[in-house]
């Protein structure tokens, strides 16, 4: 498990300016934002090109304390900006339709306060956008880290009619103090309006990464309910925070921090954890289909996820599945990959890769 932030350190010393954490109803609705100057969408389109990406808040490959490789907390805000400005060359090359992202900073002292979602928003051909928060707090005094406010956010070149956040339990495995001031996970249901009629779910997800407790189990499991029951035509993805049934490695990775980094223990994954991805492998098209990845004797071109720079991609974690079919997919790993091929190098970018698809409409 990466170090565990003590969010509750310091908060029982009886001062005045007590932190002050954010919740949310179970299910709430958030509102969608344009962009200042709005671009001409596609008219009646018969397939989205679509892409997920955990965006690391623009971290790209600072070390931060809270992984174990490094002791950074902040960043400046030309480093940020310049963080950005390559993910925003990066959706450049790939002309996604729609955009699904994790971790997406609006008021972080750890990203200078830059607001990722106008930043994309506002320099892109994107015309709307829809942010749910999953960790907000006026301040939180772990190595000094400030203030936060990061969530998810699904951009679209048509109108997002809806935008749902649906609350998931935190773990038991930390005191309600600790849990008040730590992430607060959800999944965000949006609906795109592409016109001719058609208006597509957008299930964009990111559950707990390393809780021990079976919460992450109970998230995936919510997750599929949801996307179950989602209006169809549906895309779901995101970052799942699990690896595939039938993944030849599911410990010892090399990105691991050192053994002897205080508050970091492996990481592992367990067999019913892998096994909660089932039901979305038999009941959707896959982006990567699972036969391909199982059968594969080397599975390193699928994997999306590395927390060292320094260390090539070990672990699959990001998906897209849908209910119509995927004509196209490409898991953007290096320089050169998909097609057109990418120029950066996706690695430099942050510590998940980007999955590229073009998905059918019916």
């Amino acid at each position: 498990m990466r170090r565990l932030l003590l969010l509750a350190l310091g908060l029982a010393t009886g001062t005045a300016c007590m932190p002050l954490p954010h919740t949310w109803d179970k299910v709430e609705d958030f509102p969608v934002e344009q962009a200042f100057v709005t671009t001409p969408a596609p008219s009646d389109p018969s397939e989205l090109r679509v892409l997920t990406w955990n965006l690391k808040f623009a971290g790209a490959r600072v070390d931060f304390f809270f992984d174990g490789w490094g002791e950074r907390v902040h960043m400046t805000e030309a480093e940020v900006d310049a963080h950005m400005a390559d993910i925003r060359a990066l959706i450049d090359e790939t002309q996604p339709d729609i955009l699904l992202t994790q971790e997406v900073d609006r008021a972080s002292t750890r990203s200078a306060y830059v607001d990722m979602v106008r930043d994309i928003l506002d320099n892109t051909y994107f015309n709307y956008a829809a942010w749910v928060p999953v960790w907000e707090v006026d301040y939180i005094p772990e190595e000094g880290l400030g203030r936060m406010k990061m969530g998810q956010a699904v951009f679209s070149r048509w109108p997002i009619v809806t935008n749902r956040r649906i609350d998931l339990p935190q773990s038991t495995e930390s005191s309600a103090l600790v849990n008040a001031f730590w992430l607060h996970r959800a999944i965000q249901v949006t609906e795109v309006n592409v016109g001719g009629g058609q208006v597509v779910s957008v299930i964009n997800n990111h559950p707990t990464a390393y809780a021990l407790d079976g919460t992450k189990q109970v998230h995936l499991e919510e997750i599929w309910r949801v996307s179950e029951a989602a209006f169809p035509p549906r895309l779901i993805g995101g970052d799942f925070n699990v690896i595939p049934p039938g993944s030849q490695q599911t410990e010892g990775f090399a990105d691991n921090a050192p053994a002897d980094t205080p508050g970091v223990t492996e990481v592992s994954y367990t067999q019913q954890e892998m096994d909660a991805l089932v039901p979305f492998y038999d009941a959707f098209d896959a982006a990567i289909p699972l036969a391909e990845y199982e059968q594969a004797d080397d599975q390193t071109p699928y994997l999306t996820h590395s927390v060292s720079g320094e260390v090539f991609w070990t672990q699959k974690l990001d998906y897209f599945f849908t209910d119509t079919a995927f004509t196209e997919a490409a898991t953007l790993q290096s320089a050169g990959d998909g097609s057109p091929p990418v120029t950066l190098d996706p690695m430099e970018l942050s510590d998940h890769a980007p999955i590229f698809a073009v998905m059918e409409l019916p």
